[in-house]
């Protein structure tokens, strides 16, 4: 078993103190935006050895600390088990806790397919892995779910065509009005809404749109999706992105409540709190809302234009365990809450987010305080999670180990 310190990212559109006062780090008066538990090369986790019987089956002795990629390359058979080394030869998800103070960049995640063939196009073109203009830093997909520890404000996924022509008929410019009508005469609306992203992104008339945006969101009984998207374009002045942030469907998440957006589903996280998983990916298309490098065609190609209802998870509950379903094969999220839970081997992360929680392996156990993780690795064999308080529990779905 291992003890985790969490890889922080000082990304602008963080808070300041909150991951700090999470995991116990000084208080940098930066924002802080994400604290990544898991063994992606770019920021993995340090792993501290927690057992007390010698050298473990990667070398580590008690105190001994690693990075967790490096750790699982070292031994994957013990971290992961046979089936998953031999499957994935890395951990397949990564875990982290966001704290967002002001929107996200308006962003879209690949399919495998895409991913893949998008790596091996920049790998060929010599992009290096850390340049500014580089999409496809691994060969992974990236779907992800995000659980509200405050409320939240996200947006994801497509509202309905004639909604979004509605909102826009507010805005009363020439544009916007033009922009309505396309969306409300359209026969194809998954296209429709695909040609508008584009139009928004790229039309000279944007400007005036915008403007109107903003001073529209001051006023009273204004639609929630244009409340939003006003909110958004006051924090980026000048970004049309806003203007797409409209026609998506606002999510308001309370503690305990979750999202799931998976390939091809245009999000932007607004504002809150919460511990998000996804698969071990960090693969993101931006085009607006943010300060880095946009590729609005990229986008628009790897959009699924579907209108879609707001896509919230259903939890499932069972004595002190909640647990959160979603289609993918890369992990699973549990929450156990005042009370114990049992959970059958494999490779898992146990994050306490409030109170405290005993981690009980075959091999030894760890106490957590609030804002601490571990490691527990298949070797370890079956795991006890014992919660004052709250902890979170990744896994790998039975299913595929």
């Amino acid at each position: 078993m291992y003890r985790l310190q969490p890889a922080l990212q000082n990304y602008a559109w963080g808070m300041t103190e909150v991951l700090e006062d999470l995991t116990g780090r000084p208080v940098s008066g930066d924002p802080v935006a994400e604290a990544w538990w898991g063994a992606h090369a770019s920021a993995p986790a340090i792993a501290t050895a927690a057992h007390h019987h010698g050298a473990d089956e990667a070398g580590l002795h008690a105190g001994d600390s690693l990075g967790l990629d490096a750790l699982i390359s070292r031994a994957p058979g013990a971290t992961l088990g046979p089936v998953l080394a031999e499957r994935w030869e890395r951990l397949p998800y990564l875990l982290k806790v966001l704290a967002i103070a002001k929107p996200l960049s308006l962003q879209v995640h690949p399919t495998l397919d895409q991913a893949e063939a998008g790596f091996k196009d920049e790998e060929a073109r010599g992009v290096p892995a850390d340049a500014p203009t580089r999409t496809f830093k691994d060969r992974s997909h990236k779907p992800e779910m995000i659980v509200a520890l405050t409320p939240m404000t996200l947006l994801a996924g497509f509202r309905p065509a004639n909604a979004v022509a509605q909102d826009l008929v507010w805005l009363g410019q020439p544009c916007t009005r033009r922009w309505a009508e396309e969306l409300a005469n359209a026969t194809e609306p998954t296209i429709a809404l695909g040609e508008y992203v584009q139009k928004v992104l790229r039309d000279p008339e944007a400007p005036a749109a915008l403007e109107a945006l903003i001073e529209v969101g001051g006023r009273s009984g204004v639609p929630e999706a244009l409340a939003v998207a006003s909110a958004a374009a006051l924090e980026f002045p000048g970004d049309p992105g806003a203007l797409v942030a409209l026609a998506l469907n606002v999510v308001r998440l309370t503690p305990g409540q979750a999202c799931f957006t998976g390939a091809g589903v245009i999000h932007s996280y607004q504002s809150g709190v919460g511990v998000e998983i996804m698969a071990n990916s960090d693969n993101v298309v931006r085009a607006g809302l943010t300060p880095k490098a946009v590729d609005i065609d990229l986008l628009v190609e790897l959009t699924d234009g579907t209108p879609t209802p707001p896509p919230r998870v259903v939890a499932e509950r069972d004595g002190s365990v909640t647990r959160y379903p979603t289609p993918c094969a890369e992990f699973s999220l549990s929450m156990v809450e005042r009370g114990s839970a049992t959970f059958p081997a494999g490779p898992r992360i146990v994050l306490a987010v409030d109170g405290t929680a005993a981690v009980h392996g075959e091999r030894g156990s760890v106490h957590l305080q609030r804002g601490q993780a571990a490691f527990v690795p298949y070797s370890d064999g079956r795991l006890v999670v014992d919660a004052v308080g709250s902890a979170f529990v990744v896994e790998v779905p039975t299913s595929a180990v």
